[in-house]
């Protein structure tokens, strides 16, 4: 018995068809035949009921057919391991990680990735999402941590996304501001105020598509500084639009002086934060471990489902 065997009545019994199996698996009809009937006589059974309108299963066949299917599984699934433990040596674990996100949880998670594995080293690269795409596909990158949104959202046939958490907007304003009181905000509440803007590639396109919906919205000045916005916004002099992380770092909302309010927009088409990684690349157990652990964290301080 030869695996080649039981993909072939795996292929017939889908197709019905012993040219067509030939086609698809680009050997000689008579080939599959073949090797079919030298199956048949080993197993002392017809898989097949032959006749001029096709080839069906006979009840023992569908017992065979179902066991190679298990079989066949079985083997992928022996390769991808095989492939895991191969690659499981990898020296560095090159990660992209979208500029100005701040996660105050990754030392903890890289603690005990280093603990389990200690040969293990770990490298972050800080570029826009549409880098870390590219970087990722071009293999420069073995994973990235990147908003998912309509510029980076492609390329699916070579890459897979698996989503963190729903990416949710708030307006950061001073203690004092008239506007600190509102348990959420519209567009139309925000009219009168002047804002200032961190200067990166998600947020731009955010701002972008936010005043050509509602605006337009006057800007004191924009920055790839958080610090700088962050004193602004405190003083008073301007408010700003941030993501659902920024309430886990900003200094000065853990102290009061700045409020976050949830904003109440309806944009279609939500953007999420997560990971990106080229598909059928074998991924080592060292990468599955960080992926997980870091997918468990998000889950944890967003109570969302991952």
């Amino acid at each position: 018995m030869r695996i080649e065997q039981l993909e072939y009545i795996v292929s017939v019994a889908k197709t019905q068809s012993f040219s067509k199996t030939a086609q698809d698996l680009h050997v000689s009809q008579p080939a599959i035949s073949q090797s079919i009937l030298r199956l048949e006589g080993e197993l002392g059974i017809s898989i097949f009921e032959r006749s001029s309108s096709g080839v069906t299963p006979t009840t023992e066949g569908k017992v065979i057919i179902q066991n190679a299917t298990d079989i066949l599984s079985k083997l992928v699934e022996l390769k991808h391991n095989a492939n895991t433990f191969k690659t499981s040596q990898q020296k560095e674990l090159k990660i992209g990680l979208v500029s100005g996100l701040h996660l105050p949880f990754l030392p903890g998670i890289l603690s005990e990735l280093k603990n389990e594995f200690p040969h293990q080293r770990v490298s972050f690269s800080e570029m826009s999402s549409v880098d870390i795409l590219d970087s990722t596909i071009n293999n420069k990158l073995d994973i990235g941590i990147l908003a998912i949104y309509d510029k980076t959202f492609k390329h699916q046939n070579i890459v897979n996304f698996q989503n963190f958490y729903e990416i949710k907007f708030f307006i950061f304003v001073d203690r004092l501001s008239p506007l600190a009181s509102l348990e959420t905000l519209t567009p139309n509440d925000l009219k009168n105020y002047t804002f200032v803007m961190y200067n990166a590639e998600f947020m731009n396109w955010f701002f972008e598509r936010f005043c050509n919906l509602f605006g337009p919205f006057d800007v004191l000045f924009t920055t790839n500084n958080i610090e700088t916005i962050r004193e602004t916004v405190r003083k008073g002099l301007a408010i700003t639009i941030e993501t659902e992380a920024e309430l886990l770092n900003n200094p000065f909302v853990k102290t009061g002086e700045m409020i976050p309010i949830p904003l109440r927009i309806n944009i279609p088409d939500k953007s999420h934060l997560g990971l990106v990684k080229v598909k059928n690349k074998s991924i080592s157990i060292e990468t599955n471990t960080f992926i997980n652990a870091l997918g468990a964290k998000f889950n944890e301080m967003f109570k969302v489902n991952v």
